[in-house]
């Protein structure tokens, strides 16, 4: 390798981690940048003479947008050297032992992903907070932080400074992101712990976990962490390892209970436990060399971008959607995948014919990681966000400082088919996929959801339809039919009242017995709803008494829809009381029917196979599916129909 090439590979490191940090923007995922670092470190140990100081292997990455002295840290910050194999981690074990001797103690904890802090308090009041940043100087964030509340329940003998991560739950950032403005939570808690606006900040309800207490005078890091509890610090689950295969079995069992846990992790810390080889270890410019992370792979792979286009939803909201070479991820195939708004799009600058890294966000949305920038053809060039809707030909606006487009046309076919499409899909009206809404829509016999009610006297014109048989146009029908007697909290989902999804309206028809009851609810009601509260309720409450809303209420009790909440019956079956079924695969009776049965026998239903699942039902028990696999891993029953219909009483 030559010095120009050398040069090329830090210019592109230092691009990427300024994405990174500076602009929550992932260009490549995080094992080709830490792949792309150790060359660049290889590189610089064989040619000493070519470092250049401002390369990423010789400082942490940094968030500082603007630099005060007086914010410099007591002690740096530094990062954490990543691994994504079990080789590395035996290596850096026994490099440790050559220190310690056999066995020595290690301590595996959760890695947080989140956004590092270091909090100084004096009797247990916050007086300053500050960000990583560039690991030697951080940005004050005081303020925001002194607003949470947590941090009012630490012990009043505590003077000192923890370190510690911000983080976002998994359900708070769902409700953050119920239009999929931002691609991660943690790109969002590190936007959120910058902003100028406390009362802001307050509403996006951050959680500070605790793992690393500063100039304490424990001899071991586990002591640190049983005091960081002790004064009332949220701190994650660790192990106390004394062995090789102690580490990695922490590690593996901490990847499995990972998507049971509220906050999003990416991997495992692992460190020496005991202080006094700290100092004899050392550290380099970037890491200590007494504690190593080891990040988690998520499946991922590369494909090619075929076209970007841009989609209409219910809301208008202009969404690029990126269409890709069909690639086989995870269980299933991917062939197009969002980009969740346009400022997103310009960031991570995709490109028709790029090569981009596609992975599943939480094993089950697929979305695009970064592009493969050395396989990029230069004569590519940007996406041009549109001014005008795809769709219908309006100029697109903006709302607020929000840096979405919309399309403020009500009477636009791309929304009109995504409201129809999602009142269709909470509905679960089979045999209603996109293309049969849009084909409908097209030939004028599908105008709003009210229209899916008039279908059935347009039979026989639907029948003489190319691709609409008489048998499917009969079942589509019957399928409409039979959703005016669902339960009404599926119609209040349905309705697409922003705020109210299916978890929440099924919280909302427990307390309130009709569609109207909820529509003439007050803020301070609905304020008091959980999932909904204080931010959320002005919102509900504007979309409730929208003119559109109230007419679509108001068309559907004519067509005779449900509008009143099913009164509980249950069986309590103790068999199965307060059991977990996760259901996979063909049945002879619905899975809709089964779950209904579950509830009423006062069993719960789940989507995933996790350590809490008590049973996968399936009658394919030799499957070599995902979920069977990981049943058979967390040693989980798998049991077929005719076991699940004994249980239930059935036969």
């Amino acid at each position: 390798m030559d010095r120009r090439t050398y040069n090329k590979l830090v210019d592109d490191l230092i691009k990427y981690s300024d994405s990174y940090y500076k602009a929550n923007i992932s260009l490549i995922s995080d094992q080709q940048f830490d792949f792309m670092l150790k060359q660049a470190e290889q590189i610089e140990k064989e040619h000493p003479d070519w470092l250049r100081l401002d390369s990423p292997t010789q400082t942490p990455g940094s968030d500082i947008v603007n630099f005060d002295k007086s914010n410099v840290h007591d002690h740096p910050m530094l990062s954490l050297e990543n691994t994504y194999n079990e080789d590395d981690v035996t290596k850096w074990y026994q490099k440790m032992e050559e220190v310690t001797g056999p066995n020595p103690e290690v301590v595996v904890e959760c890695k947080f992903d989140g956004t590092s802090a270091s909090i100084h308090f004096s009797h247990g009041k916050v007086i300053k907070a500050l960000t990583r940043g560039s690991g030697i100087v951080g940005e004050d964030i005081t303020m925001n932080v002194l607003s949470m509340d947590e941090f009012y329940f630490i012990k009043s003998t505590f003077n000192g400074e923890c370190r510690g991560e911000m983080i976002m739950s998994k359900d708070e950032f769902k409700r953050l992101n119920q239009d999929n403005k931002y691609a991660n939570a943690r790109n969002l808690t590190s936007g959120t712990i910058k902003l100028l606006d406390v009362e802001e900040f307050k509403k996006r309800n951050l959680w500070f976990y605790a793992y690393w207490l500063e100039d304490s005078k424990n001899l071991r890091h586990s002591d640190d962490l049983e005091l960081l509890k002790k004064m009332g610090f949220r701190t994650g689950k660790y192990y106390l390892c004394h062995s090789l295969k102690e580490v990695l079995d922490a590690i593996g069992d901490i990847e499995k209970i990972k998507s049971e846990l509220p906050i999003e992790i990416d991997g495992a810390v692992m460190k020496l436990n005991e202080k006094r080889y700290w100092e004899e270890l050392g550290s380099t410019a970037k890491y200590p060399r007494y504690a190593k992370a080891y990040k988690y792979q998520q499946e991922s792979c590369e494909t090619k971008v075929l076209s970007v286009d841009f989609q209409v939803g219910r809301s208008g909201k202009i969404t690029p959607v990126a269409s890709l070479e069909p690639v086989f991820i995870d269980g299933s195939t991917i062939s197009r995948a969002t980009l969740n708004n346009v400022e997103f799009l310009k960031q991570i600058d995709v490109r028709v014919d790029d090569i981009v890294y596609i992975e599943k966000a939480a094993a089950i949305i697929p979305k695009i990681i970064g592009v493969n920038l050395e396989k990029r053809d230069p004569k590519s060039f940007m996406v041009i966000p549109p001014t005008k809707c795809p769709e219908c030909g309006s100029e697109l606006t903006k709302k607020g400082d929000r840096v979405d487009l919309f399309c403020p046309n009500d009477k636009c076919p791309g929304r009109i088919i995504d409201k129809i499409s999602y009142y269709t899909h909470i509905l679960e009206i089979d045999g209603f996929g996109d293309e049969v809404i849009e084909r409908l829509h097209y030939l004028g016999y599908l105008n709003s959801i009210c229209d899916l009610y008039t279908l059935k006297d347009k039979r026989e014109i639907l029948i003489c339809l190319d691709r609409f048989g008489e048998k499917s146009i009969d079942k589509l029908l019957n399928n409409i039919e039979e959703s005016k007697s669902l339960p009404a909290e599926k119609l209040l989902a349905a309705l697409g009242i922003k705020g109210i999804g299916v978890k929440i309206a099924k919280i909302i028809m427990k307390k309130h017995q009709t569609i109207d009851e909820i529509r003439n609810l007050s803020f301070d009601d609905l304020a008091q709803i959980d999932g909904i509260g204080v931010i959320k309720a002005s919102d509900v409450k504007h979309e409730l008494e929208k003119e559109e809303t109230i007419s679509l209420i108001e068309s559907l009790k004519q067509f005779g829809v449900n509008m009143v909440a099913t009164k509980n019956e249950t069986y309590e079956n103790s068999s199965i009381k307060d059991k977990s079924f996760c259901i996979t695969g063909a049945l002879s009776m619905s899975r809709k029917d089964y779950e209904l049965l579950i509830e009423k026998n006062g069993g719960k239903n789940v989507s995933g196979v996790t350590s809490k699942t008590s049973y996968l039902v399936t009658n394919d028990k030799t499957s070599g599916s995902n979920k069977n696999k990981k049943a058979q891993e967390l040693g989980i029953a798998i049991i077929d129909e005719n076991e699940l219909r004994k249980m239930l009483n059935l036969d």
